[in-house]
């Protein structure tokens, strides 16, 4: 039953109008010139991290991850204090 459900599924999704792409282009895109083809070390020396040293990235996520942490711990105390609850105990209860 479920590989005709997802047949159908598909199916449907094939019958979808998807939006006119080429009357989103600009008549200057549209008559440009394909890229220029580059080699990959060029766009790879430029992905690379210029700033910091590799122990300066784990120092750096260390960090926050004990502010993370630090804020967790926070979080996890309790909501309503102690005389705050005995009275809203007292309103529920009547006394």
């Amino acid at each position: 039953m479920r590989p005709i459900a997802f047949v159908m599924i598909l199916s449907l999704a094939g019958c979808t109008q998807f939006p006119e792409l080429d009357s989103a282009l600009s008549t200057g895109a549209q008559d440009a010139d394909y890229p220029d083809l580059v080699p990959a070390q060029g766009l790879l020396a430029q992905a690379e991290p210029r700033n910091g040293t590799p122990e300066d990235t784990v120092n750096t996520l260390n960090a926050r991850l004990a502010n993370l942490r630090n804020r967790v711990d926070r979080l996890r105390g309790t909501v309503v204090d102690a005389s705050t609850r005995r009275r809203m105990q007292n309103g529920v209860d009547g006394t």
